[in-house]
């Protein structure tokens, strides 16, 4: 009992004094008090504590780890909500649940950007990642077709077929209606065919493209290279200082001519310029490669003197002034050419050297005697060279 009174009493009266007993009361409730806040505090931070843990035991539950594992091709189709990839995701096994993948788009602003289209991804992704690669455009599967210069309009529709994987039949049946593939429209009064009109380029197809659909890719892209070299306005110029009667039309004639015979750059504005020779001079325009498009030869330029005599209205060496219609798809060199003749008196040329492409043009049939004597010489060099010219062995 001693203790607990101890130092409370007046040290000169001996009586208990009401004023250290308050104070040390004060100084009791004052340690009690930063028990309790520490005590308060801890289970707060405990409670806060348990719950991040929860929480992130939860996304660990709900989603992968990592970058995946084996790569898959998921197709995004056009109009998909975002509520509505997160079920793609999930059935293709990329992410584990619709939850955290649409956790993760809620949390990044630019999920709006998906697309729709094929990507490459991967088989249980964490879903953060699965968006950051729908995001990204190199994972975006594309596919391409090419055609190439020069070929003829049924080539290009193997070629079509091929890079779509649908049947030829689909684009034959399409472009019959020569109104809906988008020709132009000075084409379209003189056009029996699309002939010509399929721009040679790599196009980017759609992901589950149509035969009229991947037809209209070049024939609008022909429209935006003829506008590029002005078909129209160069007609209209040609025909004046030339002193002929030409159309866009048959410009592009003129380039689907150039386009089969040369291949070498500088010798296109030579050809077109040896064409509006002849055709000045009303001299037919003896050229193999209508010939070729006649008898439907179409990789070989080499004729017999039989074929030269078929009666088609694309005997050029039968009948004067241009074909009725392109024999192949011209380039945009080519429709440039045609647009653009060089300037010269040539009305023969003669490729002397098919390996080089070396191509002599001549202003007299003298000269040009001695290129097609050239020509053979070169073909008689070597067995390869021979059967270069004559597409048979020697």
């Amino acid at each position: 009992m001693r203790r607990l009174t101890d130092g409370l009493r007046d040290s000169r009266t001996g009586r208990i004094s009401s004023g250290e007993i308050w104070s040390r009361v004060r100084s009791a409730f004052a340690v009690l008090l930063s028990v309790g806040v520490l005590a308060g505090g801890g289970i707060f931070v405990y409670q806060q504590g348990h719950a991040a843990w929860e929480q992130y035991q939860d996304s660990q539950q709900d989603d992968y780890e990592g970058a995946g594992e084996q790569p898959i091709e998921v197709e995004i189709p056009s109009g998909t909500a975002l509520s509505e990839i997160s079920e793609i995701l999930v059935r293709a096994e990329v992410v584990k649940t619709a939850k955290a993948f649409d956790r993760e788009v809620k949390a990044n602003a630019n999920s709006k950007k998906i697309q729709s289209g094929r990507y490459t991804l991967k088989t249980h992704m964490a879903a953060k990642l699965a968006l950051e690669w729908l995001l990204d455009p190199s994972h975006v599967v594309r596919e391409w077709m090419t055609l190439t210069e020069g070929q003829w309009l049924k080539t290009q529709v193997k070629q079509m077929a091929k890079a779509t994987e649908l049947p030829a039949k689909q684009f034959e049946k399409a472009l019959k209606d020569l109104d809906k593939i988008g020709l132009p429209k000075w084409a379209l009064s003189r056009a029996k065919t699309a002939e010509g009109f399929l721009f040679p380029d790599s196009y980017e197809l759609p992901t589950k493209p149509k035969a009229i659909a991947v037809i209209k890719l070049t024939t609008k892209r022909f429209n935006s290279v003829a506008k590029q070299v002005d078909l129209e306005g160069r007609a209209k110029a040609l025909s004046k200082s030339e002193k002929l009667k030409l159309s866009a039309y048959d410009l592009v004639v003129v380039a689907s001519i150039i386009e089969r015979e040369v291949f070498l750059p500088e010798d296109r504005p030579k050809v077109a310029r040896v064409i509006y020779n002849r055709l000045k001079a009303g001299q037919p325009l003896g050229m193999s490669s209508t010939v070729a498009y006649a008898v439907g030869r179409e990789g070989d330029l080499d004729l017999s003197t039989e074929q030269t005599k078929v009666n088609s209205p694309y005997n050029t060496y039968k009948n004067k002034g241009l074909p009725p219609g392109p024999i192949s798809s011209p380039g945009q060199a080519a429709l440039e050419a045609a647009a653009h003749p060089a300037k010269g008196n040539w009305r023969w040329f003669v490729t002397v050297n098919p390996a080089t492409g070396e191509t002599v043009f001549s202003d007299n049939e003298s000269d040009w005697s001695k290129a097609v004597d050239k020509y053979k010489a070169w073909c008689d060099q070597s067995d390869a060279n021979y059967k270069v010219c004559y597409g048979k062995d020697r």
